[in-house]
């Protein structure tokens, strides 16, 4: 096993967050963002729902009696919706009343101060992150059966719902950790970028109506780094600020070359943790 050198982030979905192969990807982007700042753990799932997600909670996420060796998450990423919204006979369909119940679950353990998991005892980061519309005209003749506009526009509403309402409980009693919630609306930036001729606007963001280019993910990239640091400024997560997140270790400036066992006495953490 491995010592945790640093905190981390935790990027839990389906494929949308599990891909690598497309330059520019989530997980791509996090990494440079976080180079030696945080780890960042991809807990992404190709085809999975929010049902198959939730019996998994247990191994991605550290029980309280483990607290003491856990690695510390400082802010986790939630996207999912894009596979429970498929239609019958679609293979991963969840109908949308179980889909928000998951949801609500999710944010219940990371967040209850009754969770079994230690991550409900830090002042932890959410983010909500809708699903997108699907894109027509690079999708293959399965997927326009299976995947509507209208379908994945409920699961969309449903995400900046249930984002609103966790929002309202920052401020009540029971948040007694600090934690905070922002929901990234994927899908109005891609509407937004799509212009008016929709279809055609959509296109040059997705490699076959669902999953993105490099150009998709490069949007994506660009609304979750400003809500970072606009939405979380202060706790710690601003990757360009080195007051708010330094490096874990010196950087290469600052290590002492004719000491270098002084190097442990230097390492860094954040003020917000």
């Amino acid at each position: 096993m491995a010592n945790a050198l640093q905190d981390c982030v935790i990027l839990l979905g389906d494929s949308l967050t599990q891909r690598q192969d497309v330059p520019g990807n989530l997980n791509e982007m996090m990494n440079k963002a976080y180079l030696r700042k945080l780890d960042v753990i991809n807990r992404g799932f190709g085809g999975y729902n929010s049902a198959c997600i939730w019996p998994l909670m247990d191994h991605i996420f550290a029980p309280k009696e483990n607290a003491a060796t856990a690695q510390r998450v400082r802010m986790v990423t939630l996207w999912l919706g894009t596979n429970d919204s498929v239609i019958q006979p679609g293979w991963a369909h969840v109908p949308l009343a179980d889909f928000i119940d998951h949801m609500n679950h999710f944010l219940r353990l990371l967040t209850s101060p009754t969770s079994p998991y230690t991550v409900a005892d830090t002042p932890l980061s959410i983010v909500l992150i809708t699903p997108t519309p699907p894109s027509y005209l690079t999708m293959d003749d399965f997927k326009r059966t299976i995947r509507t506009m209208d379908a994945t526009r409920e699961y969309k509403d449903a995400v900046l719902k249930i984002g609103e309402e966790w929002k309202a409980n920052e401020s009540g009693p029971e948040n007694t950790t600090g934690w905070k919630i922002e929901t990234l609306d994927f899908w109005e930036a891609m509407m937004d970028a799509a212009g008016e001729e929709v279809e055609e606007g959509l296109a040059p963001f997705y490699i076959d109506g669902v999953h993105y280019t490099s150009a998709g993910y490069n949007l994506l990239w660009d609304r979750l780094a400003s809500l970072i640091k606009t939405k979380f400024a202060g706790r710690g997560l601003d990757f360009e600020d080195l007051s708010d997140l330094p490096h874990r270790t010196p950087w290469v400036d600052k290590v002492p070359y004719s000491s270098p066992e002084k190097i442990p006495d230097m390492m860094a953490l954040p003020k917000f943790r």
